[in-house]
């Protein structure tokens, strides 16, 4: 068996030299499934270690508390769940007081704002109103400086604390701690810089400027939307805490006994299952893009198949009366055409694999290379050469030896 793999794969190979154009366009639509295979898996693949790495930094215990969980409606939001109302900063503080399963709880209210120092400024960016809590909810560090801290939250003061992106824009070499920056037309004091952390779903997560909430509620308020970021004492007090969490907002926001929550409390497996089904639908598209070509490429290498067998019909029956079995042929031919995809899913690994580092490069989304992708990728393009070799090879071995011997 050995040997007729080793004789077959030299046919099929010295085929692909003699024949290098026709045998390259027999296996394009391979090589295009197979690459759109490979640089699906690869972009997704990094993108699923970034977001293991930032969940990680972020820490596995952080309990988010939302108006509705991620995933809770589909397609227009009902109003059952848009009239929900968000939160305020007595929400975290009644959890403060009543959760002792709870260590840290920090409200966020948001705003999009440009940065500005003299004549340079940002793009428009988030900036997050909170409180020192946060830092521990989000297990963020002070990289240059300090954070603000509760008497200044209380005093609604005007400091904030920069990413590394906003530092770089903003005071290019130049240490930004004690310097005065705008964020919209309010002067701030820069008392911090955040610790660098790369980025996250092809984002920046160092654009980042984080105030006090107070202060954003009083300058660029009413009515800012909030919500609120939670840690529990401990990782196995997780379930603990978000249950004295829901009780604790049950009676903040009045909700009678029958009634279900009007809020969510939820963990990192929530935003890790709506991740994957995000993920799912990309590799959906990936299958039935990739199928069209597969199917496109395997119909091209039966008709050359079936070529190959009508020029090489005096040879098979050589072969026959020379003792060669039906399986013999059968088994030749169908290494031969697993050996001509084979080479259409190596080359299209490669293409795909380039086409994931370009994506990388150019949009500085993740890259990965899982054994596992490329092994799929190289399996698949053999699979199609054994299905659509297969009448090929069986016609092959049916000739008759007689009527093969004769043929011209």
């Amino acid at each position: 068996m050995a040997i007729d793999v080793r004789e077959g794969a030299g046919m099929a190979f010295q085929a692909l030299r003699e024949n290098k154009l026709r045998s390259f366009l027999t296996v394009l639509g391979v090589i295009i499934g197979i690459t759109a295979i490979m640089a699906m898996i690869s972009i997704i693949e990094g993108l699923n270690q970034s977001m293991k790495a930032q969940l990680a930094s972020l820490g596995t215990d952080v309990l988010y508390i939302r108006p509705f969980a991620p995933g809770a409606w589909v397609g227009e939001m009902p109003d059952s769940l848009r009239r929900r109302k968000w939160f305020k900063p007595e929400d975290a503080e009644a959890i403060r007081r009543n959760a002792p399963a709870v260590l840290a709880v920090a409200p966020l209210n948001f705003t999009e704002l440009r940065l500005r120092n003299g004549e340079t400024q940002t793009r428009p960016t988030i900036v997050i109103g909170t409180s020192p809590d946060y830092m521990v909810t989000n297990n963020y560090a002070v990289d240059n400086g300090r954070a603000f801290t509760e008497a200044e939250v209380e005093h609604r003061s005007a400091v904030c604390i920069l990413g590394v992106d906003h530092v770089e824009t903003l005071f290019p070499h130049v240490n930004p701690v004690g310097r005065t920056i705008a964020i919209g037309t309010q002067p701030f004091m820069v008392v911090g810089v955040a610790e660098p952390r790369g980025h996250f779903l092809g984002m920046s997560m160092d654009e980042i400027v984080m105030v006090p909430h107070t202060t954003l509620e009083k300058d660029f308020g009413p009515n800012l939307k909030m919500v609120l970021n939670a840690k529990p004492v401990s990782p196995e007090m997780i379930d603990v805490a978000r249950e004295q969490i829901s009780d604790v907002l049950r009676r903040q926001r009045r909700v009678q006994y029958n009634q279900g929550d009007n809020f969510a409390v939820f963990t990192d497996k929530s935003l890790v299952d709506l991740y994957g089904q995000i993920t799912g639908a990309f590799y959906l598209v990936m299958v039935v893009i990739s199928s069209i070509g597969l199917m496109v490429g395997g119909i091209g290498v039966m008709n050359i198949m079936l070529v190959s067998v009508t020029e090489r019909t005096r040879e098979i029956g050589v072969r026959k009366a020379l003792g060669a079995r039906e399986r013999d042929i059968l088994w030749q031919f169908l290494v031969e055409a697993m050996t001509l995809t084979g080479a259409g899913g190596v080359i299209g690994v490669l293409a795909g694999l380039v086409v994931g580092k370009l994506v990388n490069l150019l949009a500085h989304f993740s890259f990965g290379v899982p054994i596992w992708g490329i092994l799929l990728a190289f399996g698949s393009a053999t699979a199609i050469g054994l299905f659509f070799g297969m009448y090929p090879a069986v016609k092959a071995a049916r000739l008759d030896p007689v009527d093969s011997l004769r043929y011209e």
